[in-house]
């Protein structure tokens, strides 16, 4: 999900409330998740959807983006999700420059991008807490039987576990 403002947006695009979607993060919550990664299609994409499924009633929202925007999700990704209960063929591929990082209180590098974020990118590592997990990347080391998505679907599971234990 992009960054919820009008000006923001595409044309046709629609705001979460014009949907009828509850926001995934915002000043609603008590804390904020930004789950970074390269292109925002695999880790990040899987990374986000756990923290949605599992964080229950806990107030924390979440969103995930790319220092690269513009790319797909992962079809792996959709399905070794989908085999754990957690649908994410509906999320999009987002751009980290549509979102603020004063916005989020928790900044977690999927995939050890932590060393690309300088600059005017700085910020993002300058937040409450920055993580930076560096996860396998699944497209790039597969054998083309969604092995290295599901061992990484599960590192991730776990990671986000950890996280929500530690924001309670």
């Amino acid at each position: 999900m992009g960054v919820a403002c009008a000006t923001c947006m595409n044309p046709g695009e629609t705001l979460p409330e014009q949907t009828g979607e509850s926001p995934t993060w915002g000043p609603q919550y008590k804390k904020n998740v930004m789950f970074l990664c390269n292109h925002n299609s695999c880790r990040s994409q899987m990374a986000d959807g756990w923290l949605r499924a599992l964080r229950g009633n806990s107030s924390v929202g979440v969103a995930s983006a790319g220092i690269v925007g513009g790319t797909a999700v992962k079809e792996g990704a959709i399905t070794v999700m989908k085999e754990a209960g957690v649908d994410i063929s509906g999320f999009s591929s987002d751009a980290m420059a549509d979102f603020k990082p004063e916005d989020f209180d928790v900044v977690i590098s999927c995939c050890g991008c932590g060393s690309k974020l300088d600059g005017d990118k700085e910020a993002w590592k300058k937040r409450t807490s920055f993580q930076d997990w560096n996860l396998d990347d699944p497209p790039a080391i597969d054998p083309g039987d969604l092995s290295a998505y599901r061992r990484v679907r599960d590192e991730c599971k776990a990671k986000v576990q950890e996280l929500l234990q530690s924001l309670n």
